[in-house]
């Protein structure tokens, strides 16, 4: 259903990978099963994730393989990007208490608006800086003529 393909970090040429195959429904129970197939060190391990429907045993293996691949022992990267980022988001544990997931939601909220206010101000500062550039380059210096 869906693959995610890294590479080393440190430039050795390693590569592993990331599978999720799509949720199947088990004729017996009536659940369904979601199998992650992780491809690393030259070992290749699958791991079953159950769920009442078929949603929730995606999101339990969508879970399984960003903490399968974020806490390997390999440094990796996502393929094609620079950045150490490998494109899992941090999850949370669904048996915390309501009180304390929305806490951790609401601070979560407050760090994202305070840097996007941030990176805001950032830029209209650097379109005003541009802005005061050009305006200086159109001005007439000493001693030249403005013309018509």
């Amino acid at each position: 259903m869906a693959e995610r393909r890294f590479e080393s970090a440190d430039g050795s040429g390693q590569r592993a990978s990331i599978r999720v195959r799509a949720p199947a429904r088990d004729s017996q129970t009536g659940n369904y099963k979601c199998t992650v197939e992780w491809v690393h060190s030259g070992e290749k391990e699958l791991f079953e994730l159950w769920g009442i429907d078929s949603m929730q045993a995606l999101q339990l293996a969508l879970r399984a393989a960003g903490d399968l691949v974020n806490g390997g022992e390999e440094a990796l990267r996502w393929e094609g990007s620079d950045e150490g980022y490998l494109g899992f988001p941090r999850t949370y544990p669904e048996f915390l208490p309501q009180a304390l997931l929305r806490k951790l939601e609401r601070m979560i909220d407050r760090e994202i608006a305070a840097h996007t206010r941030k990176s805001e101000a950032e830029r209209k500062r650097r379109q005003r800086e541009q802005a005061r550039g050009r305006a200086a380059r159109k001005k007439p210096g000493p001693g030249r003529a403005k013309m018509p």
